[in-house]
């Protein structure tokens, strides 16, 4: 009797085990974790999308939660550059419900052209358009030096001796002087359809685009000016 009591039992187990539900773990895996991120740093990063490659630091844990929709949240740090090794906070929620978050540590590089040199230049020489090429470079630091437009380098004079095959940045390059400290300029002021201009004397030599001090000869004042051409100075208004 015992015995049939203890098989109605079991038989009763089985058929509820059957036909009750089992609430199984749903994870987020490894790719779609990382499809997050990449679409992030795609949507906030100043650079095109083809541009840009993130590289992972490290393994990400899957996050197994009870079976549901599952969503993520990328977020980034205050001041975010999208550049170099950084890292981002994943949160993982099911509906309204906040169940974890990750720390997940990428390195960002971006494709940038940069102005190489094609061979040795020479100290104090005039840099032709021939002695310099544009290269595309994969870079993981921003720099605020390196050039990227020709135009930024041909007319300008070696600062110091350029190797072949560096890298060209602004502090290698001076200006070549087109108003000299002492000479006599004209300044002009312009306004809209008014202009104002003046003789004034260089207090320093200038090259095409710098601004430099200019002293009025008529006031004795001295003025900022940014040299417009041989002889001729501007004054920014």
């Amino acid at each position: 009797m015992k015995r049939t009591a203890v098989l109605y039992c079991l038989a009763a187990m089985m058929i509820l085990l059957i036909l009750t539900p089992v609430c199984g773990a749903a994870g987020m895996g490894e790719k779609e974790i990382k499809d997050a991120v990449k679409s992030h740093v795609e949507e906030n990063a100043p650079w095109p999308k083809d541009r840009i490659r993130v590289e992972f630091l490290a393994a990400i844990p899957e996050t197994a939660i009870p079976a549901g929709s599952l969503t993520c949240q990328v977020r980034s740090r205050a001041g975010e550059t999208y550049i170099g090794r950084t890292s981002f906070v994943v949160r993982f929620c099911k509906g309204d419900t906040f169940i974890r978050e990750e720390t997940v540590r990428v390195r960002i590089e971006v494709l940038t052209e940069v102005i190489v040199s094609t061979g040795s230049i020479a100290r104090d020489a005039k840099i032709d358009p021939s002695d310099v090429m544009v290269k595309k470079k994969w870079l993981d630091t921003a720099n605020s030096g390196a050039l990227s437009d020709v135009n930024e380098v041909e007319g300008k004079k070696a600062a110091t001796r350029i190797n072949a095959g560096t890298e060209i940045t602004k502090h290698m390059l001076r200006s070549v002087p087109v108003v000299k400290k002492g000479e006599v300029v004209r300044i002009v002021l312009e306004s809209g359809p008014m202009m104002i201009s003046a003789m004034g004397l260089c207090e320093e030599d200038g090259g095409q685009g710098d601004l430099i001090r200019v002293q009025n000869s008529s006031s004795k004042k001295t003025v900022f000016a940014r040299v417009m051409g041989a002889s001729l100075v501007k004054v920014d208004f």
